[in-house]
């Protein structure tokens, strides 16, 4: 903008955006004598002057900067890596320093009253609308400043750069964890004192009570009136040397994570660090045991949006030790070469990990009984669905409905028992539960297929255990597929659900021992194919002199 120029208001603002100063109040990005000539106030009496100590002026002077920065960074492919390479570091820098003096103004602006002469209720309220933060970022704000209230040498090596913004936070953090714990220590003594001292009070009522006379009386609540009181003059110097010792405690935790900052420790290996140090104290981590106990729980709802089930687990340590054991132990990898569209995520890998070690208690029959009957997923269903004449979907005893086909992939490798309604839907005869798989088919299948057997991209089958899956009628039951060794192939549950719902068609040849897998989409077509027992992932030991025999003549393994 050039000088002697005459601009609007709007025209004004339109250029101070353009060159990077953005929506600043006037005040900050105007010179006193451009104030002056704008809004016909005197320079003199405005009470700023403009001078290198002035706040106003050095904000101007970081906006034009910064605006001259952005200019550079925008202006399209950077030629001086070294340049730019210096920039960024010199950008963490600034970061720090801005959030040191954000950090002060918080406190200053307090002590100034700004946030009761704007109306604001709280000093976080009022960073929210002049910062434009949003409430969590003024709360934690707010919290860092007053945590470093007290500690200006941090507050300094922040506006160094010598710490960032996070490690300052990581500090503050730190320190009011241990405060807490000091708080939970101080608690549970004043309670154990106070149970003492009524446990006191009994004892001295009862001696009292079996006094033989009035001065016996007399001389015992003499006795316990002095004792109390020097008891009460031991705690409040007790408790006075506490203060002391603790702030000590909490300043020298906080020097040693400000010397591993300044060391080079990253924000992430700050609270690693500080997480060892309180580990340190082996009575903040029995409390915290007792806290997480209290707080454990297990929560389901439906989200709105989208109407799937959601899980929250609240966890102890040692339970999160035992659960991530059985995941680590069920999550399998998809093999090398596994197409993008069928690659599962972690999160995937992590539920189906989980959904696996649950199926896999059900299945161990271990679990307590109810009214009787072993602990099962119960799924009501008309026969026509099972049957493929219609597609009416299932209902769960818990109330979910589940769609025809999940219906008929459950159905694979479970207890059918059939129930006659009437019209209104009274139960009028109720069947016995018949298995659509005998456990000498389960065996035999173990024994073929050693575990899942649908091929994978890398032409080995999946693999996964033979408890974690379930035996899917090649030929489906209700298209008359026979429940015999020949149409039964065991399917790992992530599997399962992709050839029912995922256009995967899969065959089994019996005699070559052979499972083919084939789909079409978006005009390419797949095919993969297993040979059992060759590609079993757990094949027993050949007995010797027999080679691999054909599937269904004897296989020459040991069956134990």
């Amino acid at each position: 903008m050039e000088h002697g120029v005459e601009v609007g208001w709007d025209e004004l603002v339109d250029v101070l955006r353009a060159e990077g100063v953005g929506d600043v109040p006037i005040g900050v990005w105007m010179t006193a004598e451009e104030r002056s000539r704008v809004t016909g106030a005197d320079a003199s009496k405005d009470g700023v002057e403009e001078s290198e100590g002035q706040p106003v002026s050095a904000v101007t002077r970081a906006l034009r900067g910064l605006g001259d920065l952005n200019a550079w960074l925008a202006g399209g492919e950077v030629a001086d890596v070294a340049a730019l390479r210096t920039m960024v570091e010199g950008l963490a820098g600034l970061d720090a320093a801005l959030s040191a003096a954000r950090l002060r103004a918080m406190l200053a602006a307090r002590e100034a009253g700004l946030p009761e002469a704007d109306g604001a209720v709280s000093l976080q309220a009022w960073a929210t609308s002049t910062m434009a933060l949003s409430t969590a970022t003024a709360t934690r704000e707010v919290r860092l400043a007053e945590g470093l209230a007290d500690r200006p040498d941090v507050v300094d090596l922040l506006q160094s750069g010598s710490i960032s913004h996070d490690h300052a936070a990581g500090i503050v953090a730190a320190a009011e964890r241990q405060q807490a714990d000091q708080e939970a220590a101080t608690r549970a003594r004043a309670a154990a004192e106070d149970e003492e001292r009524e446990r006191r009070r009994r004892a001295d009522q009862l001696a009292q009570a079996e006094a033989e006379s009035m001065a016996e009386r007399t001389r015992l609540a003499r006795e316990t009136a002095e004792r109390e009181r020097k008891l009460a003059q031991e705690r409040a110097e007790r408790a006075a040397a506490e203060v002391a010792e603790k702030e000590a405690a909490r300043r020298a935790r906080q020097d040693a994570l400000l010397q591993s900052a300044t060391s080079g420790a990253s924000p992430d290996q700050l609270k690693r660090k500080a997480a060892q140090l309180r580990t340190r104290d082996a009575d903040a981590l029995e409390r915290a045991v007792a806290a997480q106990r209290s707080r454990r729980s297990v929560r389901t709802w439906t989200d709105r949006t989208t109407g799937q089930r959601v899980l929250r687990i609240d966890l102890v340590d040692d339970d999160y030790e035992m659960l991530t054991a059985g995941l680590q132990a069920c999550s399998t990898m998809d093999p090398p070469g596994t197409p993008d569209a069928e690659r599962r995520t972690p999160e995937q890998r992590r539920y189906d990990a989980f959904v696996d070690l649950i199926g896999a208690g059900l299945k161990a029959g271990e679990l307590p009984t109810m009214r009787g009957v072993r602990p099962h997923v119960t799924v009501t269903v008309p026969v026509d669905t099972l049957t493929g004449d219609a597609d009416y979907p299932g209902v769960g005893v818990f109330g979910v409905t589940l769609s025809p086909e999940t219906v008929r992939r459950l159905a694979c490798d479970a207890r059918l028992t059939r129930a006659v309604l009437s019209p209104t839907g009274m139960p009028l005869d109720i069947g016995r539960a018949t298995r659509v798989w005998t456990a000498a088919q389960h065996r035999a299948a173990e024994l073929l297929f050693g575990g899942c057997a649908f091929p994978s991209a890398d032409g080995q089958p999946c693999g996964r255990p033979m408890a974690w899956t379930d035996l899917h009628h090649v030929t489906w039951w209700r298209h008359g597929g026979r429940t015999d060794r020949a149409n039964g192939v065991p399917l790992c549950r992530h599997h399962h659900t992709a050839v029912h719902h995922d256009g995967w068609r899969l065959s089994f040849d019996v005699a070559t021992g052979t499972v083919t897998i084939k789909r079409g989409r978006g005009g390419t077509a797949i095919s993969r194919t297993t040979v059992f027992p060759r590609d079993n992932p757990r094949s027993g030991p050949l007995i010797e002199g027999e080679d691999d025999p054909p599937a269904g003549h004897g296989d020459g393994r040991l069956a134990i």
